[in-house]
């Protein structure tokens, strides 16, 4: 821009100086036209008086979800995998220590398919009651910003609008629910990729199987 100014001045320059000397009728370029002054707000006068330019640019408008969280216990995503199944005597115990809210769902092997979905904050933890014996896969939605308006992958409303992330525990958990006893497991949500549990990432299509 600051190279296009000069060649337009001197341009200016020239044509003014020529034409001064073919006539004095007309006063010269140099007397009637000012080259636009830099500033540091892009806006500038000439000496037609004309109203200043300013580029001005706003910031996206900011989520009005921004923070939101669910309580604990809460299960959001019912509408996508079903009501669920409580039944039985085993726990699960979820310490969220990590940066993001999560989503803990308990997919059965036994009903293939998720039968429970519940919200533990960051920093909380939570005990999901009247787990039924058998195996089962333990999968977690990872995020923060929780909206009730936009679609997830499933079809369904209700999605985090940050730090998403899907991971499962490797392999499957026996929980027991016998004359025996029963089971009362505790896991650890240290961050999105760690635990006390070897985990691994899965994508969004295979969390949200039914």
């Amino acid at each position: 821009m600051l190279l296009f100014g000069i060649v337009v001045i001197g341009l200016i320059v020239l044509w003014g100086n020529s034409h001064k000397s073919s006539s004095s009728d007309y006063p010269s370029t140099a007397e009637s036209y000012r080259a636009p002054e830099t500033s540091n707000d892009n806006s500038y006068t000439n000496n037609n008086s004309r109203t200043a330019t300013t580029n001005e640019y706003s910031s996206p408008a900011e989520s009005q979800y921004k923070g939101n969280q669910l309580q604990d216990g809460a299960s959001p995503l019912t509408d996508c995998f079903g009501k669920g199944i409580y039944s039985g005597n085993a726990t699960l115990t979820i310490k969220n220590g990590g940066n993001s809210d999560a989503i803990i769902c308990l997919y059965s092997i036994d009903n293939d398919r998720t039968i429970r979905n519940e919200y533990v904050q960051k920093n909380s933890s939570f005990t999901m009651s009247n787990i039924a014996q058998g195996d089962y896969k333990i999968r977690v939605f990872y995020g923060n910003d929780w909206n009730p308006e936009i679609e997830n992958s499933c079809g369904t409303k209700g999605n985090f609008e940050s730090d998403i992330n899907f991971s499962e525990f490797d392999g499957t958990e026996y929980f027991e629910d016998s004359d025996r006893g029963y089971t009362n497991a505790t896991i650890t949500l240290y961050t999105v990729a760690d635990g006390n549990a070897s985990s691994s990432a899965i994508d969004q299509s295979q969390f949200f199987r039914k």
